[in-house]
């Protein structure tokens, strides 16, 4: 089994990986990973980070699921499978709107596409997606959508999203967003 070549997320945490690969360690791996036939090889098409802590753990036999799968289908299932996970921020989940849009215009021509694929209203989308029109420095504040609370050092999108809509100085934008990431101030 050969990694992901066409997986939209380029970093893996290590960390996160350590943590993935301990837990398999001590259950065992409690979802199959998704795999294609690639010439001899089979390739990872969802679960990498599964398939890399497996390897991590050093286990010989991974539970695995075979389809067939073009490269445009693994392509769109990473994408949207990436825009439903709960770890990514909202820069991150328009990076992969936008992606969807751009290589696949025919099946998503418009953001009420992509949220009727994803089970999210457009207007979630669209908010994702003005994420990236902010600065630099406030999207590195934007935090991971997290179930519980918001970490420490970041802020959630809509906040961001509501500082520049209500700050128009870029400097004044920025600091302000510093300030309640620093001060975790909800």
């Amino acid at each position: 089994i050969q990694p992901n070549r066409l997986n939209p997320r380029l970093e893996f945490r290590k960390k996160a990986l350590d943590e993935l690969s301990d837990s398999i360690k001590e259950s065992g791996m409690l979802q199959p990973i998704i795999i294609r036939p690639v010439g001899n090889e089979y390739e990872v098409v969802v679960g990498e980070r599964r398939y890399r802590a497996s390897q991590q753990a050093h286990l010989e036999k991974v539970p695995v699921i075979i389809r067939d799968y073009t490269d445009d289908e693994v392509i769109e299932l990473n994408l949207i499978e990436n825009i439903q996970r709960e770890n990514l921020s909202a820069v991150e989940k328009a990076n992969s709107c936008i992606q969807l849009k751009k290589r696949f215009p025919e099946k998503y021509p418009a953001w009420e596409a992509i949220a009727q694929k994803i089970g999210v209203g457009p207007d979630t989308v669209q908010e994702w997606v003005r994420t990236l029109s902010l600065p630099k420095e406030i999207r590195s504040k934007i935090a991971p959508r997290e179930i519980r609370r918001v970490p420490e050092g970041k802020i959630d999108y809509q906040t961001a999203l509501h500082v520049v809509e209500k700050i128009k100085e870029k400097p004044k934008q920025i600091e302000v967003v510093e300030k309640l990431a620093e001060q975790h101030i909800p």
